[in-house]
């Protein structure tokens, strides 16, 4: 009779990916998540088979958590332009933060590992994608509203947004200036008018 697992796998998919979002990929080896989700190699490989499922497992885990927390602010009650302010403001804040130097999870994955693994490619474009349905259906609600240009295209808004969102938190990697990040955000917003 098999043992039933001690850990929570929620847990454990949270530790391992602190350790990718720290290390990459390639720098992190399997004593690295051993000993961050607190397993045994025989629990490990039991529950997530080797280190790329576990890799796998932790872009849709941030998926299912921060990314979908972004969808909800299309639910938000308030008008769609002060959404969509918001966010590149919490952007930049977040990136000027004590260890907010990370970035996204999924920006990172994209820049380490897109171009040669197309599994992870796959998985991190879904993850990109709920960003911007959640600047689309803003946009269009914008639009409605009448603070957003009813004569620009809302999907192509949509994409610029999320790749200069996605700028912000890639340049403040480097660069954590809370008035340069700002500058960007309030620059790519005047798409909008």
């Amino acid at each position: 009779m098999a043992r039933p697992r001690e850990f929570d796998k929620t847990v454990a998919l949270g530790q391992a990916m602190n350790v990718f979002w720290s290390r990459g990929y390639e720098a992190t080896s399997l004593c690295d998540l051993l000993c961050a989700m607190e397993l045994s190699k025989s629990s490990f490989y039991d529950t997530f088979g080797s280190k790329h499922q576990v890799f796998l497992d932790t872009i849709e885990h941030y998926k299912n958590t921060v990314t979908a927390q972004v969808s909800c602010i299309a639910g938000l009650d308030a008008p769609a332009r002060k959404l969509i302010e918001g966010m590149f403001e919490k952007a930049a804040s977040r990136m000027t933060e004590k260890g907010g130097q990370r970035g996204c999870y999924l920006n990172n994955c994209a820049v380490d590992v897109s171009l040669r693994d197309p599994e992870a490619a796959k998985l991190i474009h879904s993850g990109i994608a709920i960003m911007e349905n959640t600047f689309l259906s803003l946009v269009e609600r914008g639009q409605r509203e009448g603070d957003i240009a009813a004569d620009k295209n809302a999907l192509s808004l949509a994409r610029y947004l999320t790749s200069s969102l996605n700028g912000i938190m890639v340049i403040g990697k480097s660069n954590p200036d809370r008035d340069v990040l700002s500058d960007i955000g309030r620059t790519a917003l005047t798409v909008l008018d």
